[in-house]
């Protein structure tokens, strides 16, 4: 393995060796979402170090979504706020500190995103530096329970954080959009 030292920019290289299968595979994929090999070498370590080295860990499990949304959709929305709630109050935290170490507005909103990136939801998550305002919409596609059982387990989570501003929520069968403020 090469390293460069060359710190300052906050990047190093080194060169690794891959069986050729799996770099046709990287190569295609690369080539696939038009983005250089380096760029998706980058993404897939970044996923590992920011999630996957730690979800099994922390109890995620990977299921089949029609199996999850079949599953939603047996329980009764009181049901869907007493899982939220669970959730939220003694897994969520756990989770968070396991990741990023502590557990706050933004590290709880990593977290989200890394799992976001994971399951492969349609998601959109800005900042803005000058009043420090979060924006994440996520587009699960998994019916109106789902969207209640986000919505709740975010309010849980925030209400635990005792967040100055309460967020906000917009809710549809297959979305869910929150402006929450740091």
């Amino acid at each position: 393995m090469i390293e460069n030292k060359n710190r300052s920019v906050g990047s190093s290289s080194i060169t690794l060796r891959f069986r050729n299968d799996i770099l046709d595979k990287l190569k295609h994929e690369a080539a696939q979402k038009r983005i250089s090999l380096n760029t998706l070498a980058t993404q897939v370590f970044a996923t590992h170090a920011e999630y996957d080295a730690y979800a099994s860990t922390s109890g995620m499990v990977s299921i089949p979504k029609s199996l999850l949304i079949m599953m939603m959709n047996q329980l009764e929305e009181e049901e869907v706020q007493k899982l939220s709630e669970h959730i939220a109050r003694n897994e969520m935290k756990d989770l968070t500190l396991l990741l990023r170490g502590e557990h706050s507005l933004s590290s709880f909103l990593q977290t989200i995103e890394s799992w976001l990136r994971v399951s492969g939801f349609q998601y959109s998550y800005h900042i803005t530096d000058h009043d420090r305002n979060h924006r994440l919409v996520i587009q699960h596609e998994m019916g109106r329970r789902w969207s209640l059982y986000f919505e709740k387990l975010f309010r849980y989570v925030f209400a635990e954080l005792s967040l100055a501003i309460k967020p906000e929520f917009e809710v549809t069968d297959n979305v869910i959009a929150l402006k929450v403020r740091e």
